[in-house]
Parts: C-alpha cells; structure tokens; sequence
C-alpha cells in the first residue's frame, strides 16, 4: 500500500508540472425537453504522454520486489503502458456519474494526430438540472494506477431548465474566487527588471511557453433550434462558447505571458478574467448565462 501510494504521489506530482500540455473540448448539446448529450473530447501532448509511460514503467522497476528477476518485470511493464492509454472506457463510464444525476456514458474513441492524443466521449443526461460540470481540465487528467483526482480544484458549471415554448436555459458559472484589490494591482505590475531579474524572467517564459505550447480549453453550449433571446457574450447561430481559452496566444505576447505568470492564477476563472481581453480569446465573464430557445 506504501508503494501504491508513493507511485501515485510521484506521478500526481509530475501530471501537475506537464498539465499545460493538453486540449479540452466540451460540447453540452441540449434538447427542447432538457434533454441531451455531452461530447467531450480530451487530447495529450504525444510527448507527455510517451515521458509518463517510461516514468511509470521504469517506477514499478524500482518498486519490484525483492528476489523477483527481470521475468517478472515484464507484466509490470505492460501494465504499465497499459494504465496510461487515455482511451479507457472503463474509467469513462465510471466518471458518467461525476458529471450529474443521471448521466450515462454513451460511446467513445480514441483519436490521434501527429503531436496529440486522446480520446472523444459522448454521454447522455436526460435532465440538464441535475448536470454538473468540473469546467477544470485538470479532472480530466488521470492519475495513473492507484491514483486520485480528489484534490483537483472543482469549478462547477450549474444548469437552471425550464421548458416551455420557447424553453429557458440559464448556465450558472462557479463562482470567482475574492481577491484583494491592494495585491491584484501589484501582481498586475511589471517592474523594471534588474539584469539578474530579466535572465531569470526570460528562463521562466522560456518554461512557460513550452508548458502552454498548444494547450487550448473549450466549452460550449448548443440548443436544438433557434435561439430566440440571449445575454450571452459569444453566439453564432444556436451556439453558444461559454469559454474558448487558446494558451497559445499568450505565446504570441510574451508580456501578457510574463504577466500571467506573475498572477499565478489558481482557477480557471482567474485565468478567464485575464485573457477575456486577448485576440481570438472567448471568455464568458457573465455570472449567468440565459438562452431561450424554440
């Protein structure tokens, strides 16, 4: 149990340092009858991904035990390259339940491209009030074998449905975290950097852009019909995008990355407040979202 535990505070620790390298998608499709499907779709740096399976399959090496020769080393190994295929239906059903009352997982796949892989998922709610969602990626980030994502910062997405002609749907976003004005103004303040200061800086961006090289979040609602009336901020047609963060714009300004760095944000929401005003960023800063739909 030791050993068990160890591993998965390693790996946890590790996950938490490459997490940058990924893709989130969301898609909540909803029904007149509040009804509907999620499509999640989660991709992996390739890279991560590889690095994760040689770190695990060389920790349960070392965690053989005594008196085992290499024969036995072998299952270790499989089973190691096996617990981190992210395509695993069997934790996808089970993380059904995670997401509401009622959610049933439905299908899924597994997807790969030249630098990404991962998986597309769809499951099937069949009343949007009892739906809860983590708008953090980092739920969806697995933990390797014997590991928990108890710990992840939960940022829930809440529904409020009422059927009708047309129906109403309002989205409640979590909550932002309070922040002091005296100390988000002086985190918000790039000082002139001494010599020192701009080589250790120019490091840090260095870390950082390869940290949120090609990480993009994205969230969105779509209605079965027309959306006839709406406060959202970002609407095309009877879509609408809650949050559409691509990291890699950040890339782009490596002053706003600096800043973002020295904010430290530890929600998503935080990092939504502060690239709402960044091109091609999609943020949604309205605490409810109403959508009427027929």
């Amino acid at each position: 149990m030791t050993k068990q535990i160890m591993k998965a505070g390693l790996i946890g620790l590790i996950f938490l340092c490459l997490v940058g390298c990924l893709q989130v998608d969301t898609l909540i499709k909803v029904k007149p009858d509040g009804s509907g499907t999620i499509e999640e779709t989660f991709m992996m740096s390739k890279e991560v991904v590889q690095l994760m399976k040689g770190m695990v399959e060389q920790m349960m090496e070392g965690m053989a035990e005594p008196g085992k020769g290499p024969p036995a080393k072998q299952p270790e190994q499989k089973q190691a390259k096996e617990s981190f295929d992210l395509f695993d239906e069997a934790k996808l059903k089970q993380e059904a339940g995670t997401k509401g009352e009622g959610v049933t997982y439905v299908s899924g796949k597994k997807i790969t491209t030249d630098t990404f892989e991962g998986y597309k998922a769809i499951y099937a709610f069949a009343d949007i009030n009892k739906l809860k969602l983590n708008q953090n990626p980092s739920n969806s980030v697995p933990s390797g074998p014997g590991g928990s994502d108890s710990e992840n910062k939960e940022e829930p997405v809440t529904f409020h449905f009422v059927g009708g002609v047309p129906a109403t749907l309002i989205v409640k976003l979590p909550e932002e975290k309070q922040v002091k004005k005296d100390d988000a103004a002086k985190s918000a303040e790039v000082p002139k950097p001494s010599p020192a200061e701009k080589q250790q800086s120019e490091m840090m961006l260095a870390q950082m852009k390869q940290m949120f090289k090609g990480m993009k979040i994205v969230m969105a609602i779509e209605v079965e019909g027309a959306v006839v009336q709406t406060n959202a901020t970002h609407r095309e047609g009877s879509r609408i995008t809650m949050m559409e963060l691509d990291f890699g714009k950040l890339l782009e300004m490596p002053e706003k990355l600096l800043q973002f760095s020295q904010l430290e944000p530890e929600t998503l929401e935080d990092a939504k407040k502060f690239m709402k005003d960044l091109p091609g960023i999609k943020a949604e800063m309205n605490k409810e979202v109403m959508i009427k739909f027929k």
